[in-house]
């Protein structure tokens, strides 16, 4: 099941957002006090329509419950392979070339209680499944579907007692049909009092509540200053399908004397027909084609009306900023239905043919019109709050839920559910990108990721062990508290199988004793360890096991006054450095914060089938780019592997100076640490090295954690690495930041992280000797010789037990024969470097923290700063 934790930056506490009809959204706890920390959205791509109403819900669960995580999953693509693509194939194809058989398709719904019956039992059997192992995997306090098929697998669950806790269905059509309702969940959320009542007809016995429309916030009415156009502007949308005669309708609303603005849903047949239009009708120079609307909610406010034929997402955003609403020729099914119960409620206008169409724009010319529309729409909108209504879906949290066997609360059905006798569970099969780091690792080189964090120390100087042992206590409780709602926290790998594919174990209570250090440490002259960095080395000299242990915590105490250290190390093969990171965050703040979350981006439902060829083409290109840039060659940055381990070492650069050299310069801050980096090397080799190489071969990982269906906060390693030829030959600095940012641009170009990615999709199905031998003959010096990877962080201020979080510095494994990885972490005022050196490889370990410091003023200065 394609699942992907957050789709929208956080919320933080006390926000107020406005929502659509005026009332703001005000964070709040629950009418206990109880917030849900886990929501789960299930969701399907069947157009966009559905998406949007779960971006909805996930904006005010955000508004409400901040440090909440919500998580989306894709119903479709976990009811077996290809059903991702098939259901929306068939769908598209029904409607766009045999109507009449999606038209009988929905009659029989309504009409034959046989076909009927046949076809929720088939659906939700199909879609349980997939269900089921979403809410295994995240363990929410709350579901929501907005997907009918999702709302049919929920009814089934909770039916099997597989799901405790409350389960809604946000219906995001106007007028439900019989697949949107399961008897067995909590509650139905619907726009309008008629389609309440059409989904208490279609599902006797469930419960049904009319609620606000489900639209993002942003879609709201204008303001009274808005300007009064002479010719209406009219939106002509025909959803992410274009399904319908688009071009007819920008024929009728011109001829109707409207100007238009048409989204060609990214279809070139459609824009193409479109642009024909324009250029073949008398007032074609009023119309302008665009093929996918960036900001819909700017757009639809901003306009005097809008056309659609669907009655879906379109419309419901419409009646939001209160536009005059014309569905033209709607679509069969759902879209004839959505288009008769919107106007019978006074929300629209149906104009079956061009000739209705053209007659709506022209009674729309005038403004008083337009004006009369606006205020009936807005009058409808008020009183309304979808957050409220979100909000009222939490005392199900702490109240009986309508599916519990126990009949006690939800809760506790949740806690029984997720406590058996025994405190682990089976997982699902390691991926092969979480692989790889499992079978790069060896005794000599541990693949384990990690981070220092660096708090302020109330207590100031002093070594009493007692203040130390507290904040290693308090640590202890919030894994206890909180490690079991984290899901990189809750992993480790099962005993390997002979033959067997590697698997994990889910641990349901992650046990404090098992990952939290029984004793803390001292730091500063005369104690446990003399500085930060031989703290750090100590402790990841002792490789975490995967299997046992999984992730590992130390507490360490400065007796100089410098802070109490939270030092963490988790193995690779569990999550790469951003997921690491916002795994403690979670774990660790008084805010319960996260990393800044990024949506699942595209869906497979946007892209077109122009689009899936170039996206494969790409990935050919990347996987032949990878495969002539040919071995490394020789470094003075590889070797063999020396004892006792590689060194850790951090240094903290002004986070300002970074941004000012990088804006100077004209480029991101990724581009100019890894050219900090590369003049490092120059001044660092050329010094201890005999001269440093014209380049070094590096390989960059980068993020995928905003590709299609994956969200910031999905689980494992979402990234595929770029291989760039760093240059560190004599140059000026600006040279070498232009150098820097026309490689890491060219590989990124020519597809080689979607070729990694793909490659190691491709490493997860072949057995684990098979992987092991693949990983062991191009992960180490024989194709790079430096990792280098700079990370998004906090910028806001965090706090453990009200103690600020100074600093925070990334851990970085080696890899065999590379002698030197580089992390850089953006965190508050500092970049933080962690780097990682093999002794018996890189010479004069002991200058790299003033050497680094000097590259980054020597990029500044060339700009006239520093």
């Amino acid at each position: 099941m394609t699942s992907g934790t957050t789709t929208g930056a956080e919320t933080p506490a006390g926000d107020v957002r406005t929502v659509a009809g005026g009332r703001p959204a005000t964070a709040a706890a629950g009418p206990a006090g109880r917030a849900p920390r886990r929501v789960l959205l299930v969701t399907g791509s069947l157009g966009e329509g559905h998406h949007a109403a779960a971006r909805a819900v996930e904006e005010r669960a955000r508004a409400l419950w901040p440090g909440v995580e919500v998580t989306w999953t894709e119903t479709l693509d976990a009811m077996g392979q290809g059903a991702g693509r098939l259901f929306p194939a068939i769908y598209a194809g029904c409607v766009r070339r045999l109507p009449w058989l999606y038209e009988l398709y929905f009659r029989l719904l309504w009409h034959a209680a046989p076909f009927r019956a046949g076809t929720r039992a088939v659906v939700s059997r199909w879609s349980a499944r997939g269900i089921a192992a979403a809410v295994d995997a995240h363990r929410p306090d709350l579901v929501v579907a907005t997907f009918p098929e999702a709302v049919l697998g929920l009814g089934r669950l909770r039916r099997a007692g597989r799901l405790p806790m409350p389960a809604v269905a946000l219906v995001a059509d106007p007028a439900p049909h019989p697949l949107w309702g399961d008897a067995a969940l909590d509650v139905h959320l619907v726009s309008t009092e008629d389609g309440a009542r059409m989904l208490r007809r279609a599902v006797p016995g469930a419960a049904v509540r009319v609620a606000a429309l489900p639209v993002v916030g942003a879609f709201t009415p204008p303001g009274s200053d808005a300007p009064v156009r002479a010719r209406p502007l009219v939106y002509v949308s025909c959803g992410s399908l274009a399904f319908g005669d688009v071009a007819g309708a920008c024929t009728a609303v011109l001829d109707g004397g409207g100007d238009v603005l048409v989204s060609a849903g990214r279809v070139p047949s459609v824009r193409t027909r479109l642009e024909q239009v324009a250029r073949a009708h008398p007032r074609g120079v009023r119309m302008h084609v665009v093929d996918w609307v960036s900001d819909p909610a700017a757009t639809t406010r901003d306009c005097d009306a809008v056309v659609t034929n669907a009655g879906g997402a379109t419309a419901l955003e419409a009646i939001a900023c209160a536009r005059p609403l014309l569905l033209f020729a709607p679509i069969p099914g759902h879209g004839r239905a959505n288009a008769e119960l919107l106007a019978g409620a006074g929300l629209a206008t149906v104009c079956p043919g061009p000739a209705d169409l053209r007659a709506a724009v022209e009674t729309l010319a005038d403004p008083a019109a337009r004006a009369d529309v606006t205020a009936r729409l807005r009058a409808r909108l008020d009183g309304t709050d979808l957050a409220a209504d979100v909000a009222a879906l939490v005392p199900a949290v702490g109240s009986p839920a309508a599916g519990s066997p126990t009949g006690g609360t939800a809760a506790d059905a949740a806690s029984t559910a997720a406590a058996p006798a025994a405190t682990t569970r089976p997982g699902e099969r390691v991926r092969g990108q979480d692989a790889l780091f499992l079978y790069a690792a060896t005794p000599a080189v541990p693949q384990q990721v990690g981070a220092r964090l660096l708090i302020d120390d109330p207590d100031g100087p002093g070594t009493d062990p007692a203040l130390a042992e507290g904040w290693r206590a308090h640590v202890a409780s919030l894994v206890t508290e909180r490690a079991a709602h984290i899901e990189l926290l809750t992993r480790r790998l099962a005993p390997s199988r002979p033959g067997r594919a590697r698997r994990w174990v889910v641990d349901t209570a992650p046990d404090p004793a098992r990952h939290v250090r029984a004793r803390a440490v001292h730091v500063g002259p005369g104690a446990d360890h003399e500085t930060w960095d031989d703290a750090l080395t100590a402790f990841f000299a002792e490789p975490v096991d995967p299997v046992a242990t999984g992730w590992e915590l130390l507490i360490a105490r400065h007796t100089g006054g410098d802070g109490i250290g939270v030092l963490a190390k988790v193995h690779h093969t569990l999550g790469d450095g951003l997921a690491v990171t916002d795994a403690l965050i979670r774990l660790l703040t008084d805010e319960e914060a996260a990393l800044p979350a990024r949506g699942p981006g595209e869906t497979a439902a946007s892209r077109t089938r122009r689009d899936r060829l170039r996206a494969g083409a790409r990935v050919a290109r990347g996987i032949a780019g990878l495969a002539l840039a040919g071995t490394a060659g020789r470094s003075p940055l590889s070797g063999g592997v020396s004892s006792p381990g590689p060194r850790r070492i951090g240094v903290r650069l002004d986070g300002k100076q970074v941004r000012d050299a990088a804006r100077a310069h004209g480029v991101g801050t990724t581009v100019l640490v890894l050219a900090v980096v590369a003049e490092f090397l120059h001044r660092h080799l050329a010094a201890h090295a005999g001269g440093a190489p014209d380049h070094v071969r590096t390989m960059v990982p980068l993020t995928t954690r905003t590709t299609r269906g994956v969200g910031s906060r999905s689980s494992g390693n979402r990234t595929a690495a770029v291989s760039v030829d760093l240059p560190t030959g004599p140059m000026t600095p600006a040279e070498r930041v232009t150098r820097v940012a026309a490689l890491l641009e060219r590989g990124t170009a020519s597809g080689q992280p979607e070729g990694a990615a793909a490659v190691l999709q491709l490493l997860g199905a072949l057995p684990g000797r098979a992987q092991e031998v693949l990983v062991g003959g191009v992960y180490g010096r024989r194709f790079f010789h430096l990792l280098a990877s700079v990370m998004p962080g906090a910028r806001r201020p965090l706090h453990v037990q009200g103690a600020r979080i100074r600093e925070v510095y990334p851990v970085l494994p080696l890899a065999e024969g590379v002698g030197l990885a580089v992390g850089a972490l953006n965190w508050g005022p500092w970049t933080t470097l962690g780097v990682t050196a093999d002794a018996g490889i890189v010479p004069a370990l002991g200058g790299i923290p003033d050497c680094l410091r000097a590259s980054l003023r020597d990029m500044s200065d060339v700009c006239g700063r520093g």
